[in-house]
């Protein structure tokens, strides 16, 4: 386990801060461009009459002038129209492997996100008790369509930033590459939001392991890029002993071939996907399912803790702020019933803070609010209920007041209380890193800013279409 943490925490960041700064590959777009010929004649007629009396038995020139000007103006213009350009984009897919290995499991939880905390960093090599073995994981996810046999719909091909296959704690049976290649086909069961497919999938990754994967998925989703996916498989790959996985290792300096069947129940989050024949939908008339979609929110929040979570625990210096609040991966998305203003919404982590030894974690807390557009465009709020359950227990009643500066950055105002009931999950390797979190209940005020993060209002919801 050790060196799965040395070996990944780097590249994980990394991918995140480059998933982030490329989603403007993600928009095809089409111009159309225009010319306009006008044309115009003016024919102007001048009458000029001379002075004095005239004779009329002599015949006199006419006085009349003509004069014809041809105009000719060319406008020229062009439109642009924004498409997607993929058939997936996602953030993070998260995997929880059962029986691809029948010793030192990894014990990983749940789509592979609720481990034992207090076994990670360690040297853990695993117990035979859990039922996941181990995990797979991916970041940066994109597909783009792949078009075989005639165009035949479905097919798509793709690659993640880096993907990580761990059959169990043993770091040297981990099989992890950066870009590994794919080649899905996706057959529809259900052709409306949320799709539900059956997806065969080939997989090659080619450094620093190398390795096949040759899987079949059932996926429901995306909707407010959330999606749930069981898989049946096989890896079969190599680590050389210039793998990390082997150079950094202290149990082991020999290579290691892994083959191993697997089932997995997995989740993913930020993770869209688009039929073919949406990818000739603009942008702008493309359907949304939820009321926020973002990567991160951030507060600061002031409190009635006694110590401040920013000073050191002799301090007698007086804080503002107390403690802070972040989302990563969040959704809150649209229920179909009623005004449509009551939504359900998770985010992958919620880290918060309210002061010195009072924090919670929560990994795919359960939210439910309401959201109430106070001004249409720009403001908005959003009580809500979030039940923390792994690995903090907490109950947090919240309102956020949202003012949208544009499609992908907000500022926000929030407050509420926090009964955090249980923290016995967190372990002693988070307690070393940020103190021991003990149960507590507090009120507390925040400023923040939420970051690649897209509001949407009424006439933008799929149901009001």
């Amino acid at each position: 386990m050790k060196i799965i943490n040395k070996t990944l925490l780097g590249l994980i960041t990394a991918s995140l801060l480059a998933l982030a700064s490329c989603t403007s590959t993600l928009t095809r777009v089409e111009k159309d461009s225009f010319s306009d010929i006008l044309r115009d004649t003016v024919v102007t007629e001048k009458n000029i009459n001379h002075p004095g009396n005239r004779d009329n038995g002599t015949v006199y020139p006419s006085s009349k002038v003509t004069t014809i000007t041809n105009e000719m103006d060319l406008l020229n213009y062009e439109k642009e129209r924004e498409y997607p350009n993929f058939i997936r984009f996602g953030l993070f897919e998260g995997v929880g492997l059962i029986g691809s290995s029948s010793s030192n499991k990894l014990g990983t939880g749940l789509f592979g996100v609720f481990p034992d905390y207090d076994k990670i960093g360690n040297e853990f090599r695993g117990e035979d008790s859990y039922l996941f073995a181990g995990g797979l994981y991916r970041v940066g996810i994109f597909e783009w369509r792949l078009r075989w046999f005639r165009d035949s719909p479905g097919w798509s091909i793709g690659t993640s930033m880096v993907e990580f296959i761990l059959p169990n704690a043993k770091g040297e049976d981990m099989l992890f590459a950066v870009a590994p290649i794919y080649v899905r086909k996706r057959f529809f069961l259900r052709d409306k939001i949320p799709y539900i497919t059956l997806t065969p999938s080939l997989g090659i990754g080619l450094y620093p392991s190398t390795y096949l994967n040759l899987s079949g998925s059932l996926d429901i989703g995306s909707i407010g890029g959330v999606n749930f996916r069981t898989y049946l498989g096989v890896a079969m790959g190599h680590n050389s002993k210039a793998s990390p996985q082997i150079r950094n290792n202290d149990f082991t300096k020999e290579a290691q071939t892994s083959i191993f069947p697997y089932f997995g129940i997995g989740v993913s989050v930020l993770d869209f996907i688009n039929k073919a024949e949406e990818t000739e939908i603009e942008w702008k008339d493309h359907e949304h399912s939820s009321w926020d979609v973002g990567l991160v929110q951030f507060s600061m929040l002031m409190s009635a803790a006694k110590n401040s979570a920013f000073l050191d625990r002799e301090s007698k210096e007086a804080s503002t702020f107390k403690g802070m609040q972040m989302k990563v991966a969040n959704a809150s998305i649209a229920l179909p019933f009623l005004n449509l203003n009551f939504f359900a919404g998770t985010s992958l982590v919620n880290f918060m803070v309210t002061g010195l030894d009072e924090y919670a974690i929560a990994v795919l807390p359960i939210r439910f609010g309401y959201w109430q557009v106070l001004i249409d465009d720009e403001l908005s709020a959003e009580p809500s209920i979030e039940v923390g359950y792994y690995p903090s227990g907490y109950i947090n009643l919240n309102n956020k007041v949202n003012l949208r500066i544009s499609e992908t950055l907000n500022i926000h105002f929030n407050f509420g209380y926090i009964n955090c009931f249980d923290n016995s999950n967190l372990g002693d390797n988070i307690a070393m890193a940020y103190g021991n979190s003990l149960t507590f209940s507090n009120f507390y005020i925040g400023f923040g800013v939420s970051f690649m993060d897209r509001i949407f209002f009424p006439g933008e919801l799929r149901y009001n279409r």
